[in-house]
C-alpha cells in the first residue's frame, strides 16, 4: 500500500528494485538495533538472502523476510535482557584500563559471547557518561582516596541507572502496548516509507495524532507537565487545568513517577528514568488506559488510572505559542518569538487561531509601544503549516508571490499572498539557526529575496519539500482524500518548494546575511546528512516577483563585525564548535574514569555561560501583556524566565544593533 501510494503521489517515486531493497534491509537493522547490540553477525547472514529482494516481497505481498526478522528479534531481545541482568550483578571497575573500540561500537557482535562483552562495555560507557555529568566541581581538589570513594559510591548508582535504562528499552519493545509483532510491523512500514525520502512517514493512529498536535491540533494528553528529579526520575511540575491528571484530584506538583502499567501489560519501573525516555515511553500508550504509581511529597504512594483526553486550551499552551517583548534602550525595538508554524486544525475561523494571526496581533500591540524595528525569532522553528508561512510572509510584504512549488507532473505552481498591504513595513531582522527548517526557511528566504528583511544567524536546516498526510487508501484522489478516514495514514512528500527567485533551500538552507557562530553547528545533522534526501536544484524566477530596493547588508554586517570578533561569547562558541567536531570524530571510547575526565577537560572548561543581561536595552512587556501578567501567576513565572533569556541572548543583542543602525540610515 505504501509503495503504491508513493508511486501515485510522491514527487520523485523510487523504483522497487535491488537498491531499494538494500536500503530497506539496512534501515530495518538501524531502527531495530541502532547500537548494534542485539543482532549477531550470524543473524544478519540469515537475513542476508533477502537483502536485494525485499522489493519482490513487497510487490508479491509476502512476509517471509518480516517473519524471520521478528523471530530473530524476539530471541535476541530475550537473550540480551538476561545478559544485562548478569552484567549488572558485578560492580564496574571504573579504574580498569579498557576501551570500547570503534569496531566494537559500530559492528554487530560475532556471537552471543561477544554480545555479552559488548553489552558490558556499552553499559559501562553509559554509566561513565552519567558519572561524568554529575562530577562535582571540586572533584579535582579532592585527595585520591576521596576521589575513589566518590567514584565507587556514585558509580554504583550510575551502573544501576544504565542497566535499568537498557532493560526498560528492551521491555518497551518486547512488551509494547501494540505487541512486538505489530511493533515490528510498524517499524517495517516506517522503514519502507523513509526510503523514499526523510519526510515520507508511515503513521499508525497515535503517530498521526502526535504529528497533528505539533501543527496546532489540540492533542490528546494526560495533562501533566514534567521536570527532572535531581536524584533521578521524573517529577510533576504542574497540571493542565481540566486535564485527566487535574480532574483525578490525586496528583500535585512534586509527585514522582515510580512505575506505569498499560492494560494487560507488565509494570515498568520508571523511578530512575530520564525525561527523554519517559516521554518516549508514555507516547507509546496511545489511547490505552495507564496505571500510574506515584510517590507523593510526603513519602506516601498512590495509584491512579489515566487515559489521554483532548483538553481545552489552557495556560500550558503558552509554551508553544508566540511570545513578544519590547526591547527598550536608545532605540525601541519589538521582539517576537515564533516556536512553530501551528494552525488551528479544528476551528472554522479560517486561520484566526493560527500562528500568522497571532504574530499579527503581537505586532499591533508592539506598534502601540512605538517600536522602530522588529526582530522575528525563527531559531529552532522546525516549520509546520505552509499556509501559515504564506500568511506570515504576507504580513511584511504587499500582495504577490511568496514561493513556488513543483509537483510530480513537473508543473510549477505559485504560492501567493493575496492580501493587499502590510501589518508591519518597518526595519525587520529575522533570526535563524540550523534548526530553522521548512516553513521557517520559506519565510526567511521569501523576505530575503524581497529585500524585506536582514537574515542573521547560521545557515538553516535545508528542507524545502512539501508533505501531505493521506489516508492509507490507493483509490483516493487529491480532491477526495480529506473525506476518507482509515486506521493508518501516510505523510508523503508531494512537492519541492522553491523561492520566488527560483533558488531552493533544499540541502544548502537559507544563508544568513550576517553569519554568527552557533553551538548547534557542532551537534546537529541537517537535511543534506539524511539518507535518501531529495536534491533541490533551481527553476526560473517567478515573473511577477518584484523585490524592494536592496538593503545595505554589507554595511550592516561591517557595522557589527567588530562586536562579533571581540565578543567573549562568540569566540568561546567558535572554539567549542571546533573542539566538539574533533571530539565527535569516530574514535575509541575510554572506559576508565581518569582517561574520560582527561579527554573531556577541553569541552567542560570553556562551555559558555548564558549571557549576562545586556546594558543596551531592558526587556519589557507591552501594556496588554503587563495586564495579563497581573491576572495569571503561571504566565507571570513563564514570562519572567523567558524575558531573562532574551536579555542575555547575544544573538538578539546583535539583531538589536543592526536594527538601530537601519533606523538611522
Amino acid at each position: 500500500m505504501i509503495t503504491r501510494m508513493a508511486n501515485k503521489f510522491h514527487v520523485e517515486p523510487r523504483q522497487l528494485n535491488a537498491s531499494f531493497s538494500a536500503d530497506v534491509f539496512k534501515g530495518m537493522l538501524d531502527k531495530a538495533d541502532e547500537d548494534h547490540l542485539f543482532f549477531t553477525k550470524s543473524d544478519i547472514s540469515r537475513l542476508n538472502s533477502y537483502r536485494t529482494v525485499i522489493a519482490d516481497e513487497i510487490k508479491q505481498r509476502n512476509t517471509a523476510y518480516l517473519d524471520l526478522f521478528i523471530s530473530i528479534y524476539k530471541q535476541r531481545l530475550r537473550q540480551a535482557d538476561s545478559l544485562v541482568d548478569i552484567v549488572g550483578k558485578t560492580p564496574f571497575n571504573y579504574y580498569l584500563i579498557e576501551k570500547l573500540t570503534v569496531a566494537e561500537d559500530t559492528l554487530s557482535p560475532a556471537a552471543p559471547v561477544a554480545m555479552r562483552l559488548k553489552l558490558y562495555k556499552k553499559l559501562k560507557a553509559n554509566a561513565l557518561d552519567e558519572l561524568n555529568d554529575d562530577i562535582p566541581d571540586d572533584f579535582k581538589a579532592l585527595s585520591p582516596v576521596k576521589q575513589k570513594k566518590y567514584i565507587d559510591s556514585a558509580g554504583i548508582v550510575a551502573q544501576k541507572k544504565a542497566v535499568s535504562s537498557l532493560k526498560r528499552k528492551i521491555s518497551n519493545i518486547s512488551q509494547s502496548s501494540y505487541g512486538i509483532v505489530r511493533y515490528t510491523g510498524n517499524m517495517y512500514c516506517e522503514t519502507i516509507a523513509s526510503c523514499f525520502d526523510p519526510h515520507t512517514e508511515f503513521f499508525p493512529p497515535q503517530e498521526k495524532e502526535n504529528f497533528e498536535s505539533e501543527l496546532g491540533k489540540q492533542p490528546f494528553q494526560f495533562g501533566f507537565r514534567m521536570k527532572d528529579d535531581k536524584n533521578g526520575g521524573v517529577l510533576i511540575d504542574n497540571l493542565e487545568p481540566g486535564s485527566p491528571a487535574y480532574k483525578s484530584g490525586k496528583l500535585n506538583k512534586g509527585d514522582k513517577f515510580m512505575s506505569l502499567q498499560w492494560e494487560g501489560r507488565k509494570t515498568v519501573d520508571v523511578s530512575d528514568i530520564s525525561m527523554d525516555d519517559f516521554i518516549d515511553l508514555i507516547d507509546q500508550s496511545g489511547h490505552h488506559k495507564v496505571l500510574f504509581t506515584m510517590k507523593k511529597t510526603d513519602g506516601s504512594v498512590v495509584q491512579l488510572t489515566l487515559e489521554r483526553e483532548q483538553v481545552a486550551a489552557g495556560g500550558g499552551e503558552d509554551d508553544g505559542r508566540v511570545k513578544s517583548f519590547v526591547l527598550k534602550g536608545k532605540t525601541t525595538i519589538g521582539y517576537i518569538y515564533l516556536p512553530a508554524f501551528y494552525e488551528d486544525w479544528e476551528s472554522n475561523n479560517e486561520g484566526l487561531n493560527g500562528c500568522a494571526n497571532d504574530v499579527g496581533r503581537e505586532i499591533i500591540k508592539l506598534k502601540k509601544e512605538n517600536i522602530a524595528g522588529l526582530i522575528l525569532d525563527l531559531r529552532s522553528n522546525g516549520g509546520g503549516s505552509v499556509g501559515e508561512a504564506t500568511e506570515l510572509a504576507g504580513i511584511f510584504i504587499d500582495a504577490g508571490p511568496v514561493a513556488q512549488v513543483k509537483s510530480k507532473d513537473e508543473k510549477v505552481a505559485t504560492i501567493k499572498d493575496t492580501d493587499r498591504g502590510t501589518v508591519f513595513d518597518g526595519p525587520l531582522v529575522i533570526l535563524v539557526n540550523g534548526y530553522s527548517a521548512s516553513a521557517s526557511e520559506m519565510v526567511a528566504g521569501t523576505l530575503q529575496d524581497y529585500n524585506r528583511a536582514v537574515i542573521i544567524g547560521s545557515p538553516t536546516y535545508g528542507k524545502a519539500t512539501m508533505q501531505v498526510v493521506l489516508p492509507m487508501d490507493t483509490t483516493i484522489t487529491p480532491e477526495s482524500f480529506s473525506k476518507v478516514t482509515t486506521e493508518n495514514y501516510l505523510k508523503l512528500t508531494v512537492g519541492k518548494l522553491y523561492r520566488v527567485s527560483g533558488a531552493s533551500a533544499q540541502f544548502k538552507g537559507v544563508q544568513p546575511d550576517i553569519a554568527l557562530p552557533d553551538m548547534l553547528d557542532a551537534y546537529i545533522s541537517k537535511e543534506a546528512d539524511e539518507p535518501h534526501a531529495l536534491h533541490g536544484g533551481s527553476i526560473a524566477p517567478n515573473k511577477y516577483y518584484t523585490p524592494y530596493a536592496p538593503l545595505p547588508v554589507k554595511d550592516l554586517a561591517q557595522s557589527v563585525q567588530t562586536e562579533i570578533d571581540t565578543s567573549r561569547f562568540f569566540n568561546t562558541v567558535k572554539k567549542l564548535v571546533a573542539f566538539v567536531k574533533q571530539y565527535k570524530a569516530a574514535k575509541d571510547i575510554p572506559l576508565n574514569i581518569n582517561d574520560l575526565l582527561a579527554e573531556n577537560t577541553g569541552i567542560n572548561a570553556d562551555t559558555p555561560e548564558p549571557g549576562q543581561p545586556t546594558k543596551k536595552f531592558t526587556v519589557q512587556n507591552s501594556d496588554y501583556e503587563a495586564e495579563r501578567l497581573r491576572a495569571d501567576s503561571t504566565f507571570k513565572e513563564l514570562n519572567e524566565d523567558f524575558s531573562k533569556r532574551v536579555a542575555g541572548d547575544a544573538y538578539i543583542s546583535i539583531a538589536y544593533d543592526v536594527l538601530a543602525k537601519m533606523k538611522t540610515e
